[in-house]
């Protein structure tokens, strides 16, 4: 079964589009906020920034994806690298924001001129800049945006980018009518707040890749795929991501068929299933008939031997001589 991967050219061009203009709105806002001195203005274009980052590596991601094509060597090509990059991006905004949230704290306590009415100009701008970055990270087709994850995360932060903006354009009004200099740093922090929060989101979403985390919650997906005609149940389930937009799972499936010849069907509404579901791109199945299930267990045994110290092992595999149908569900664009 194939079908195609909604990462085609529309994604990556209103990711490419949403990031040139965040990348504008970080140089206007960012050399605005040092002339007026206002170190909200300054960490709100640093806010544009952490989108140009998301944006870019969600670009780089698939084109490096798209180089490479899995060999003996590299079994997955190199979708894996975005997790890489993502941890690059989030020392960089780690980094970004200790610095600004430095000088905001400084500037509670040493309170600077701020020309406010330039201040509004600009953070008008970058309002207006980051609306139109959120519209054109919308696609035609809504639901495209549950689909497609990296599409999804740049409209969510993109969104969030507006609400900053709002948030600053009202801070800048307060001082101008009640002289409150002590709202600009404030208001800095605020924002750097969720900076820091798309950055931990960030470094979770790698670092549950890297760990092989479940891509969804297996005992709904388990209960789904009893209810298939035929299905008489499901070991070994196991489901993780190389990277956000590939969904691998393997798993053991007890079928009502005499041989393993008959089975055909069953793998092509499991490949349904789980492709349409659940967003399943590459699937490995073991089907099993009742007589070989009651033949060995579905463990896994591993253990990690310790120096010194003797431990018990199963030898020998958790399965053995299974027939087993892999198939990749979707080529990527």
């Amino acid at each position: 079964m194939s079908g195609r991967h909604p990462h085609g050219p529309t994604t990556t061009g209103r990711l490419a589009w949403s990031a040139a203009i965040f990348f504008a709105s970080f140089v206007i806002q960012g050399i605005g906020g040092l002339w007026t001195g206002s170190i909200g203005l300054v960490s709100d274009s640093l806010e544009n920034l952490n989108d140009v980052l998301v944006n870019s590596l969600g670009i780089l991601s698939l084109w490096l994806a798209n180089r490479r094509d899995p060999d003996d060597r590299w079994t997955f090509g190199w979708h894996r690298l975005e997790v890489f990059n993502s941890l690059v991006g989030v020392g960089f905004l780690m980094f970004l924001a200790g610095a600004v949230g430095w000088e905001a704290l400084d500037r509670f306590r040493h309170p600077v001129p701020i020309q406010t009415g330039w201040v509004l100009a600009f953070s008008g701008v970058g309002l207006a800049l980051n609306l139109l970055a959120t519209f054109v990270l919308v696609p035609r087709d809504r639901s495209l945006l549950e689909r497609d994850a990296n599409l999804r995360a740049a409209y969510l932060h993109a969104f969030a980018d507006s609400l900053t903006s709002v948030s600053l354009v009202a801070s800048m009004v307060l001082i101008r009518f009640t002289g409150w200099r002590w709202v600009d740093p404030a208001i800095a922090l605020v924002i750097l707040v969720v900076i820091l929060r798309g950055a931990v989101l960030l470094l979770r979403d790698a670092v549950g890749i890297l760990m092989h985390r479940a891509a969804f919650e297996h005992e709904a997906v388990k209960a789904e795929l009893l209810a298939l005609p035929g299905v008489l149940g499901v070991e070994d389930f196991r489901s993780w991501k190389m990277c956000s937009h590939l969904t691998i799972a393997t798993a053991h499936i007890i079928v009502a068929a005499d041989r393993l010849a008959d089975t055909e069907a069953y793998l092509a509404d499991i490949e349904r299933l789980l492709w349409e579901r659940h967003g399943v791109r590459h699937l490995t199945v073991h089907f099993e008939t009742p007589d070989m299930a009651c033949r060995h267990h579905h463990r896994f045994l591993h253990h990690h031997e310790a120096e010194g110290h003797d431990h018990d092992h199963d030898h020998g595999p958790d399965h053995a001589g299974h027939d087993h149908a892999g198939h990749d569900l979707a080529g990527h664009d």
